[in-house]
């Protein structure tokens, strides 16, 4: 179960070098990507640009605490998951935390048999409440929910139709696509025009030149995949 890690990112917040180096090593043995933090504002500009599925942080933090950092995420992120690391056991900090719908709340430090059952609860939940956020590459994401691209962390603004076009290749992703579900989908009246196949490549140019990074190929004879 813990493996499917792999296929998903976090961000570690942690001000105290050794301990965030440490736990660093720890995650990467987990996680496709570990993007590093050391104070709270460094955490949501980490979070604006990479959009992980998950954040690690501790509750007392330089500039931002850990508490104000996760309201702020959680405000427009219902799916992130939230694993809170802290020394404290005030209750107050206790009931703040909870209300924040976390994961887990650690109380440092953590023994390796609680971290290792907190990445299986947190496989689970990754499971049957995915992210929000799809990857399309390290710095080039989608937000389903807003139908938003974003790079890192700055929306991308297109045309209508090459909107139409991006949403439709990310609804397809990794299946071939055919000039016919094309052209019925970007273009609303295409039953009453001729559309023609240099048109549709010329919408797949115009996004690729938009977005570079977007993984668009064409499929010989039939049309095109985003891989």
């Amino acid at each position: 179960m813990i493996s499917m890690l792999k296929k998903h990112s976090i961000v570690y917040v942690e001000d105290e070098p050794e301990i965030q180096r440490n736990i660093a090593e720890y995650l990467e043995n987990y996680f496709g990507k570990v993007h590093l933090a050391s104070d709270g504002q460094e955490a949501l500009n980490q979070y604006s640009t990479h959009r992980p599925d998950v954040l690690l942080l501790d509750i007392n933090l330089p500039n931002i605490d850990g508490l104000t950092v996760a309201k702020k995420i959680r405000e427009n992120d219902s799916a992130i998951k939230i694993i809170m690391l802290t020394a404290f056991t005030e209750k107050e900090k206790l009931l703040k935390a909870i209300e924040l719908k976390l994961t887990k709340y650690l109380i440092k430090p953590v023994a390796p048999k609680f971290f290792k059952e907190t990445l299986e609860v947190l496989s689970t939940e990754l499971i049957d409440h995915p992210s929000q956020f799809l990857k399309l590459s390290d710095y080039l994401i989608w937000d389903k929910e807003q139908e938003q691209l974003t790079f890192e962390g700055n929306k991308v603004m297109i045309s209508e139709k090459n909107q139409r076009l991006l949403k439709l290749f990310i609804h397809y992703k990794g299946k071939p696509i055919s000039y016919e579900k094309i052209t019925t989908t970007v273009w609303d009246n295409s039953y009453h025009l001729d559309i023609s196949i240099d048109s549709i490549k010329n919408q797949v140019c115009q996004l690729r030149k938009k977005i570079p990074s977007l993984r668009i190929t064409s499929v010989y004879g039939e049309g095109y995949i985003l891989n």
